[in-house]
């Protein structure tokens, strides 16, 4: 049952409105039964149709439309349906359920954000064990003899601070400025204290500056000319590249180096600390002599046939052999 809204004056409308009734009218029930069940996740309000759509009952245009909206109708109806079969209470006059723990996992929007470096002190304190506790506010002063916050105006100890007379130890120079000493102390600690701040706000803005020249760098190799045309920023260094780079020697101009290294070579050869199988060089070079005989043979062998051959023969021929290659190569591209 769906209840009104009261009128102008306050007094509730008798009025009311049967859904059930409605729904029958209209030849529609809150009963929605189907061959494969939804798969709901009722911790998201969400519901997933498995059942296979045929393709006949889809049909086109408005046949369409109104199979996809009664296929949507009778899915939110079950979705409502274990919806309103969830345990629930009433809070202000408001009936509110208790919606179960999601399972379907979602995909983040944004990667997981990168863990914040730790400073000199918070590494240190990692290191040896040291657990930060937090402080109450108040202090007990015992000059006062009451509580006083720790910090700010008359903080505790305050008064012991502004005591004009400091107690000097036994072996302790009764001359010296013990005061000023105190003084300096507290100072030196300030800027300490100050300069730890600062390094530490250096360190972090360096690394997330190398970070942003990385990205820059990887942005400016990313395109086809690997940024050799890419606009550079005002304070943007040339970027070295990484790598061993192989050096070869001129080839013109002072022959000097070279001279050196043959030389060099000779002698090594010639010297008795290296050993050279003269044998195996020798057959190495009559392997080459009687190769490069072969591929003269065979040369002389087919001009003495392109001679025999006619012009029409030889484009016959040559074009037999070009088709023979295309093929090859098609054959060793499909492998």
């Amino acid at each position: 049952m769906l209840a009104t809204a009261p009128d102008s004056e306050g007094t509730p409308m008798v009025n009311s409105i049967n859904v059930d009734e409605l729904l029958e009218s209209a030849g529609r029930s809150i009963q929605v039964e189907k061959d494969v069940p939804l798969t709901l996740d009722m911790g998201s309000l969400t519901a997933f149709d498995m059942q296979p759509v045929e393709m006949s009952k889809l049909g086109q245009g408005k046949a369409r439309d109104a199979f996809l909206m009664n296929l949507t109708r009778d899915n939110t109806q079950l979705l409502f349906n274990s919806l309103f079969s969830l345990p629930s209470t009433v809070v202000e006059k408001v009936k509110c359920v208790q919606l179960p723990a999601p399972t379907t996992k979602l995909p983040r929007e944004k990667p997981i954000p990168k863990p914040k470096t730790l400073t000199k002190w918070e590494a240190f304190a990692k290191s040896k064990g040291i657990q930060k506790k937090k402080r109450g506010r108040m202090l007990y002063d015992e000059v006062a003899k009451e509580w006083k916050p720790r910090y700010g105006y008359k903080k505790a100890g305050s008064d012991k601070e502004q005591n004009w007379v400091v107690e000097v130890p036994e072996n302790g120079d009764p001359y010296k400025d013990w005061l000023g000493e105190k003084e300096d102390k507290k100072k030196e600690k300030a800027a300490k204290n100050e300069l730890q701040r600062l390094q530490n706000i250096s360190k972090e803005v360096k690394l997330k500056s190398e970070a942003i020249n990385q990205t820059v760098k990887q942005a400016h190799k990313s395109t086809a000319s690997l940024g050799k045309f890419q606009e550079k920023s005002k304070d943007e260094k040339k970027a070295k590249a990484k790598g061993k780079h192989q050096k070869f020697a001129p080839v013109s101009g002072d022959t000097s180096s070279e001279k050196e290294k043959s030389l060099a070579l000779i002698s090594k050869i010639s010297s008795s600390s290296v050993s050279v199988n003269k044998e195996k060089a020798a057959n190495q070079e009559l392997g080459a002599t009687i190769k490069r005989s072969r591929e003269a043979e065979r040369e002389n062998r087919a001009n003495k046939r392109r001679s025999k051959m006619g012009v029409k023969a030889q484009t016959k021929h040559f074009d037999k052999k070009k088709r023979q290659v295309s093929r090859s190569g098609k054959d060793k591209s499909k492998r």
